[in-house]
């Protein structure tokens, strides 16, 4: 008798795979990222492949194998239609998976990390605006639960409780350092002002339901997503 489980995962990607199957990788609540066969996948009469697109919410029935596990069954939950028919969203939404699927490593299960994703994928879904600040607050929330939250109240070097000013906020370190201990020719400190320190904050603090009720200024959301991309690019 075959052993299977049952998941629910966000698809993160997929890959052909010898002559007629594919590959998945998925990220679950209960298994975290797994690598999956789809054996007949690039059939043309596979009933598995619509349900294993990229970026859906699909229930699996996996079938554990000598070598590798296998989809047994699966049932998309949710296609996210909106985003898929819009190019900035898809890649708003692509960019996620990615990150997501190079960042962690399998068989590590977090459930925060599940629902994170699952959060972000819903409200791209419905956004009508401001796609580049979501798909950085997405960002920094992801480092926040790998463990890398950025420190934003008290000054990295000093420890003193940060007060409004020239603060800047450190690459290598990871968080914020008061004006007093701040090196201005330091290439890894970057200039940050008062409001991108509280929308920074925010990110991190609020969910995406309601940071989307936010109006922030363009000017301010490009100052915020240059931080977190640097972040990101720096450390990871």
């Amino acid at each position: 008798m075959e052993d299977t489980y049952n998941i629910k995962a966000i698809v993160l990607n997929r890959q052909s795979y010898l002559e007629n199957d594919g590959r998945v990788m998925v990220y679950s609540r209960e298994t975290g990222k797994l690598e999956l066969t789809v054996r007949g996948a690039k059939k043309i009469k596979s009933k598995l492949a619509g349900h294993l697109e990229p970026m859906n919410l699909v229930d699996i029935m996996a079938v554990r194998g000598q070598r590798r596990d296998y989809v047994g069954a699966a049932v998309s939950d949710c296609c996210y239609g909106n985003i898929k028919n819009d190019l900035a969203k898809l890649a708003a939404a692509g960019r996620a998976m990615k990150i997501v699927d190079q960042l962690i490593k399998p068989g590590l299960a977090q459930a925060e990390i599940f629902e994170l994703l699952k959060d972000y994928l819903e409200a791209l879904e419905v956004a009508k605006k401001d796609l580049t600040f979501l798909a950085s607050v997405f960002i920094i929330k992801f480092l926040a639960r790998l463990g890398h939250q950025p420190e934003l109240s008290r000054c990295l070097s000093c420890g003193t409780t940060l007060r409004p000013g020239s603060n800047r906020f450190d690459l290598a370190r990871g968080g914020l350092v008061c004006a007093q201990c701040a090196k201005p020719g330091e290439i890894n400190q970057l200039a940050i002002s008062n409001n991108g320190i509280k929308l920074l904050r925010l990110a991190l603090k609020c969910d995406f339901a309601e940071l989307a009720k936010v109006k922030v200024e363009k000017k301010l959301g490009r100052e915020v997503e240059t931080v977190i991309e640097k972040f990101l690019r720096y450390g990871f």
